[in-house]
């Protein structure tokens, strides 16, 4: 979730007329949007263990520790993990950058189905590669979790994001700091940013108990909840458009005259 300083002033004030804090924190995202993220933060708390349990130690679902430590390697002169390092960074900017080239909308459409069917194809390669120690395995992972990042960012206008928590607790420091000069914090966004919260950490508990048994299989689980989300809302869609197309029979306005 995006540092709240900007929305948060322009929601105590926007120009004459007063703008609540609810109003001001981007909670127009649709209820759908939001379980949706829900699901994929349980997924990326489970990849991202995962990664920390068998992929060297090292992080797939964000990038900061990530960049520090491929810092570290270049200057200590090992080529080889800055190398490595560095596809892991580039892996996950490739799969944001391929949902930038698909989404055109913030509306849910067959763009986010394709792409949550492409994560799951990115997770099951991760799996695959990680289960016979193939390390590049874990630039797949990588993929699928900028690809999601990217998705649940733009579906919610910058309001969520779903593989990493810096931004939540910036956010939650920074409410508390402008509740205490009497601004009223937006409880709605708070309680929902914990349940992503709640739900990334209930991944990564979920891979501490099965990763000594399963091993990189446990990359099974966010594939199959990617799958899931993907095949919901392909039936939604569909749905919609049924019920669009029955109404246009229905509507005399529609039909021509005689």
């Amino acid at each position: 979730m995006c540092p709240l300083a900007t929305r948060i002033q322009s929601g105590a004030k926007c120009g004459s007329r007063h703008v609540s804090g609810e109003q001001g924190v981007g909670l127009h995202v649709p209820t759908g949007v939001w379980v949706g993220t829900i699901v994929l933060a349980f997924s990326a708390g489970v990849v991202n263990a995962s990664g920390y349990l068998g992929f060297e130690h090292q992080a797939l679902s964000h990038l900061t520790g990530t960049t520090s430590l491929g810092a570290v390697a270049t200057g200590q002169g090992q080529w080889s993990l800055a190398g490595h390092l560095a596809g892991v960074v580039a892996s996950y900017t490739g799969g944001a950058l391929l949902a930038g080239l698909v989404l055109r909308s913030r509306t849910l459409s067959w763009g986010y189905a394709a792409l949550l069917t492409l994560q799951t194809v990115l997770l099951l390669i991760s799996a695959q590669a990680l289960m016979h120690d193939h390390t590049w395995g874990g630039c797949f992972a990588a993929a699928a979790c900028g690809l999601q990042n990217a998705m649940t960012t733009y579906a919610s206008g910058s309001a969520i994001r779903s593989t990493h928590l810096t931004g939540f607790f910036t956010d939650v420091g920074l409410l508390l700091g402008q509740s205490t000069r009497g601004l009223q914090i937006p409880w709605r966004r708070l309680s929902l940013g914990c349940l992503v919260l709640g739900a990334f950490i209930l991944g990564g508990v979920i891979a501490a108990w099965v990763f000594p048994h399963v091993g990189f299989a446990i990359l099974l689980l966010p594939a199959g909840c990617s799958a899931a989300l993907g095949a919901v809302l392909a039936a939604y869609l569909c749905l919609n458009t049924q019920m669009g197309s029955r109404h246009s029979q229905d509507d005399p306005s529609t039909k021509e005259p005689l």
